[in-house]
């Protein structure tokens, strides 16, 4: 039966008779606090309840007939003389010595409470023993910690057949790291804590079956989603989101979505930012919004990010920036740089410059080149290639197109030339116009048109206009004809190319503003 917790019982009346003083504790998530998961910590643990907790003690008071009511906290002189009658039963019963050590516990005098629980665990108490190995643990004495719950894994109790095998994954972790250990340490040491997991997931234990669930998917073996769906069905919301996570590895985005909603209707943040993503792409924007919104009050970056952009697009400017701002503030660089395009939209150039200096130092490369545009809108030229150059480097290729404009005009073709080639690597259809411009003054026809028609197979009409003239020279009209016909649509504004100049357009974006490059939403 696990642990047991004492009844309060009627001042000035006598104890009940021993079966009755004494009620048993459910065993099962609610007396456990692990959840973190494994997955997310492969190093031992470092707060001592990632195994266990002691059974908290909590009198309860019987109504008429004996049901039990609730459990209430217990005054000054209650709780002395429920001590009293724990210490005139504890001798005997070790039922009464495991309530007195809690009672103990709770005011941190761990010698006496340790010796208690002792004395109740050798008379064959399960919870003593549960409760002592937790306390053995939180010492930092996890072989006796392990002794313990061994002892009481073995007479039943699942709370210990959990702590056991989640200490002995552990233990296996430990050895696989350390220097010399040998591929059987891990192996016997991981065997034996999937056993008592197992014995404890099968008893209906959540959070084991949970555990068994991380093991197997970090090491890669069959029956993770079988024990994940186990404790989903249970009502473990994590459980619950990693079954939501594996549907979509696989692309079953209605069995994703169904196990979100319901961690996310339990409270779970990032099944609920999942969810939203999903009912995003599938067009239903109101309720995304509403998952989205859930998320972001919960102090979620990504959620309140992805929630300022759903408010943009539905005209709520204002409310999708304090949305940006809560977000970056918690170091999302996206956000830091849809904060800054708002500012810089406004004409409020400082403010824009701070955030996406905060979006470049978060690693958001368009942060580095909207700064770089800043400064070259304000005749900045050192510090505008400083901050393309940045964005360059991070593979951004607009920036490193507009580095690569910013060299040709000081008179540095040969770099240019290598960070045009740069820019239509990273899909720059500007970069590909350029190099091939760079390319026909050299007189290398061939290597111009073929950048020229990637850049005109991506709509720009420069390009397809320079590979007319070119077909042109070459005598082939209905080339030309066919070339010129192309684009679909101008983008942006550019100069006639018939001269052959290279094109200085800042940025090609779905979201825009004065020039500044605005980000892409998750899921777009």
């Amino acid at each position: 039966m696990g642990a047991w917790k004492g009844h309060r019982g009627r001042r000035g009346d006598d104890p009940p008779p021993e079966p009755d003083v004494f009620e048993a504790v459910p065993e099962g998530p609610d007396t456990v606090v692990l959840d973190r998961g494994r997955a997310a910590a492969a190093a031992p643990p470092t707060h001592p309840d990632d195994y266990a907790v002691l059974v908290p003690f909590r009198p309860r008071r019987r109504g008429p007939g004996g049901s039990v009511e609730g459990h209430e906290a217990l005054d000054r002189h209650e709780a002395a003389e429920l001590e009293r009658r724990y210490r005139e039963r504890a001798g005997r019963s070790p039922s009464a010595a495991n309530s007195l050590a809690l009672m103990l516990l709770e005011r941190d005098e761990q010698d006496e409470a340790a010796e208690l629980l002792r004395r109740a665990a050798e008379a064959g108490h399960r919870g003593a023993a549960t409760n002592l190995g937790v306390l053995m643990h939180r010492q930092g004495r996890d072989e006796e910690a392990s002794l313990w719950w061994h002892r009481a894994a073995e007479a039943g109790s699942r709370i210990a057949a959990f702590s056991l095998g989640a200490l002995l994954l552990d233990r296996a972790d430990a050895a696989r790291a350390g220097a010399g250990a040998g591929v059987g340490a891990y192996n016997d040491l991981s065997g034996q804590g999937v056993y008592w997991l197992r014995n404890a997931a099968e008893s209906g234990h959540v959070r084991a079956a949970l555990t068994l669930g991380e093991f197997f998917e970090l090491t890669g073996r069959p029956g993770a989603e079988r024990w994940y769906r186990r404790a989903a069905e249970a009502g473990h919301p994590e459980a619950a989101y990693r079954l939501g996570r594996m549907g979509q590895e696989r692309d079953d985005e209605r069995a994703a979505s169904t196990w979100f909603l319901r961690a996310a209707s339990c409270g779970h943040v990032r099944a609920a930012v999942r969810l939203a993503m999903s009912l995003e792409r599938a067009g239903d924007t109101a309720e995304a919004i509403g998952w989205y919104r859930l998320a972001a009050e919960e102090g979620d970056a990504e959620g309140a990010r992805a929630l300022g952009f759903l408010l943009q697009d539905a005209g709520d400017i204002e409310g999708a920036a304090r949305w940006w701002q809560l977000s970056a503030e918690a170091g999302d660089g996206t956000a830091a740089n849809a904060l800054g395009a708002w500012f810089a939209a406004k004409g409020r150039s400082n403010e824009a410059a701070q955030w996406y200096e905060r979006a470049a130092a978060a690693g958001e490369c368009n942060g580095a080149f909207n700064l770089g545009l800043l400064h070259a809108e304000h005749e900045d030229g050192p510090g505008a290639e400083r901050w393309f150059r940045m964005a360059a480097y991070a593979g951004h290729g607009d920036a490193a197109n507009a580095l690569a404009g910013l060299l040709l005009e000081r008179g540095d073709e040969e770099e240019a030339r290598i960070w045009f080639a740069r820019a239509a690597e990273a899909g720059s259809v500007d970069g590909s116009y350029n190099l091939g411009i760079l390319h026909a003054r050299g007189g290398h026809d061939d290597a111009a048109e073929a950048c020229w028609g990637r850049a005109a197979e991506a709509g720009h009409a420069d390009a397809a206009l320079q590979m007319g003239l070119l077909l042109e020279r070459r005598g082939d009209a209905e080339g030309r004809r066919a070339r010129t016909r192309r684009p679909r649509a101008r983008i942006g504004r550019r100069r006639p190319s018939g001269s052959g100049r290279c094109s200085r357009r800042r940025a090609r974006s779905s979201r825009r503003s004065g020039g500044t490059a605005w980000p892409r939403r998750p899921g777009t």
